[in-house]
């Protein structure tokens, strides 16, 4: 079994409440995700300039 899968199997033994609390820090871990590799490109942009 794949991890995806084994995931979804998981997700569909939360209760509704969980699920909400999962997706809040689905969403939150999502928003760190792209703030880190904001600044990384801002960085990798500072690093080429002259």
């Amino acid at each position: 079994m794949s991890t995806v899968a084994e995931i979804e199997s998981a997700i569909g033994k939360l209760s509704p409440q969980e699920v909400d609390e999962l997706a809040a820090w689905l969403d939150e871990y999502r928003q760190m995700v792209r703030a880190s590799a904001e600044v990384f490109s801002l960085y990798d942009d500072e690093k080429k300039a002259p």
